[in-house]
């Protein structure tokens, strides 16, 4: 039986590709952190299923705890996944409760072997917190937690291997670290400096930009959930940066964070595709950004994020048009992965 016969006039698209989630986790928090290794093991399986069923046929998870998500991998009955284990951050820093503590006064050496360790368990990408973040209040989400030879020497000896380099940044300092030492995507990307997103330096943008590295934008929520008070502020600077960034010519792709919070369920990337026209993509291009670029970014754009000869048959068909009706991508036929 064709698609035709089996789903009428049925929209196919490449199966999309969420560049940053958090499988292991619903809230992610300390004391969720906090539980035994075999349940977050499960809670990621959970997390993959409602993924896919959404379309959802590549994700990049970017910090779990215990490698958890690693015997994962390679499921016939999951999504694509690729692994970063836990991510490595200061001591104190970003999400110091998964496991991925490093102290850079202990030197060269203990940076290196910090990324040795991933790499020897066959991470897919290393993951690096370069700034602090919303859920670790000990470190100010605008504020670096390495130098900049630290980050060069994490980021030489990640690529000396082979391994991509996903660069946690919210504040503009981070930022310009992660495009001077070379990494291969900016997570979040969010330009927020000291609590609130200023007015970016029109340079910086312009150095991300002609950078060429992926900005991998934190976009995709339940628009029925409340935005917490301390983001509200936050919205449409954020928006208006993202906008700028796209116009510059920045490529931009989607990381919806899924799993820090009830807002970001892990099938809520199909809520990027109207945050993204909202920053100014056209719906056709929105598409190509959650399909084809987000593909490449995560280094699997030989094999997904296209319907080509010779790729991986991650489909998703939709009952409508989501170039012609944004909400069509909410409410997928079928599946395949």
């Amino acid at each position: 039986m064709c698609i035709r016969d089996r789903l009428g006039d049925a929209t196919l698209l490449p199966g999309l590709v969420d560049c940053h989630q958090h499988l292991c986790f619903e809230a992610l928090s300390e004391d969720t952190a906090k539980s035994a290794t075999d349940a977050i093991a499960a809670q990621a399986e959970r997390s993959a299923r409602r993924a896919l069923a959404a379309g959802i046929t590549t994700v990049r998870d970017l910090g779990d705890r215990d490698f958890a998500t690693f015997p994962l991998r390679g499921r016939d009955d999951l999504p694509t996944l690729l692994c970063s284990g836990p991510p490595i951050t200061a001591p104190g820093g970003h999400c110091w409760y998964l496991g991925g503590e490093v102290d850079p006064a202990d030197g060269e050496p203990a940076l290196r072997k910090a990324v040795r360790e991933r790499v020897e368990r066959r991470c897919d990408v290393v993951k690096i917190m370069v700034t602090g973040g919303f859920l670790t209040p000990t470190h100010p989400m605008w504020s670096p937690q390495f130098t900049l030879d630290d980050l060069r020497i994490m980021v030489d000896e990640a690529h000396q291997h082979g391994a991509p380099v996903a660069a946690h940044c919210h504040g503009p300092a981070g930022i310009e670290q992660a495009v001077r030492v070379g990494v291969d995507t900016i997570e979040h990307c969010s330009f927020v400096d000291e609590g609130v997103v200023i007015d970016p330096d029109p340079a910086l943008l312009q150095m991300v930009a002609d950078s060429k590295i992926p900005a991998s934008v934190t976009i995709g929520r339940l628009p029925s959930m409340p935005v917490p008070e301390v983001m509200q502020h936050l919205q449409e600077p954020g928006r208006a940066t993202r906008r700028r960034l796209h116009e510059l010519g920045a490529t931009l792709v989607p990381g919806t964070d899924a799993g820090i919070g009830p807002a970001k369920p892990h099938d809520v990337m199909t809520h990027a595709l109207a945050e993204f026209v909202a920053c100014g993509l056209a719906p056709r291009r929105a598409l190509q950004a959650m399909t084809t670029d987000a593909a490449t970014a995560c280094g699997v754009g030989t094999s997904k994020g296209r319907i080509a000869v010779g790729f991986d048959a991650d489909l998703v068909a939709l009952a409508g048009h989501p170039a012609e009706d944004l909400d069509a991508i909410h409410e997928p036929a079928a599946v395949w992965a």
